[in-house]
């Protein structure tokens, strides 16, 4: 179990335990109401408190958020880790890989259970920003349910930036925009969306990085986070992302998946309160349009 904990100051003479949680350790009306019935989940100076009890210079209030991985690196990952500490883990996500593993076909690589090998344990995979199975690049996991719920709640603020690249069909003509349009699942099926009046709002920036060929390349940076947005929007201007089979064309000799890739991903530790930012280099095939030389 990963216990977090916090020294009472001078300052904090009187203050309550629960005080302390909410504040210096940053935990969540709801979560500090789930430790309340956990054993140990809330201790005071080693012992089981209840969280009305009031502190003294020099004590030691902790919180037990959930269970971390005891070691990493027991089975390699297939793929680069971008950073990892005792919370969080970043990789760079490949193409072709699911983010959770199929119930259809157990056999088939996801990066659930890739991360579950390599933490040795499975139950400790928490994905904060999700990738589609063809979208290369950055992804956040948390290896416990409070860092998950940090972190999530993070997600959609100025807190979290997302930073996409993708090539897309044509030449724009407006080189950097605001596209804010609603998004919506597609009557009859599972999977596509489409932009219709009273779906979910969606915003989604665009700047014009390079053109050649008849090709954009685009950084896109996200407000929202709806699901197949980038493709979404991009298709919406008559630009869908190259090789997109869904929402463009498909091309298997251009690029075998709709061209998209998670940049970059900048957010603020919410233990620490550090700035963390982390760059996914770009991989062989988006590098293969010729734009980033």
């Amino acid at each position: 179990m990963h216990i977090i904990s916090h020294t009472a100051s001078e300052a904090d003479a009187g203050r309550s335990v629960a005080a302390l949680l909410r504040g210096e350790l940053r935990l969540s009306n709801g979560l500090i109401a789930r430790l309340k019935r956990i054993e140990n989940g809330i201790l005071l100076n080693g012992w089981p408190a209840k969280a009305n009890m009031r502190v003294r210079p020099g004590d030691v209030v902790s919180a037990a958020i959930g269970e971390s991985p005891a070691g990493s690196g027991r089975v390699p990952l297939p793929f680069a880790a971008l950073y990892e500490d005792e919370d969080i883990l970043v990789i760079s996500k490949p193409a072709g890989m699911e983010v959770h593993g199929s119930r259809r076909d157990g056999d088939a690589p996801s990066v659930e259970a890739a991360v579950n090998a390599y933490f040795g344990k499975a139950g400790l995979f928490h994905p904060v920003n999700r990738l589609d199975r063809g979208t290369t690049g950055a992804m956040a996991i948390a290896k416990n349910g409070f860092m998950h719920e940090k972190l999530a709640a993070l997600l959609h603020t100025g807190a979290f930036e997302r930073v996409y690249i993708g090539v897309c069909e044509g030449v724009f003509a407006e080189k950097s925009g605001r596209i804010e349009l609603p998004i919506a699942r597609v009557e009859g099926s599972a999977i596509k969306r489409e932009v219709r009046e009273g779906g979910a709002a969606a915003v989604t920036n665009y700047h014009v990085i390079a053109e050649k060929n008849g090709f954009s390349m685009i950084e896109f940076r996200l407000e929202t986070g709806r699901t197949h947005q980038i493709r979404v929007h991009a298709s919406s201007l008559a630009h869908p992302l190259a090789g997109d089979f869904l929402y463009g064309t498909e091309n298997r000799r251009l690029i075998a998946r709709p061209a998209l890739h998670s940049w970059r991903l900048g957010f603020t530790h919410p233990l620490s309160g550090a700035r963390i930012e982390l760059t996914a280099p770009l991989p062989e095939d988006i590098k293969a349009f010729g734009m980033n030389e």
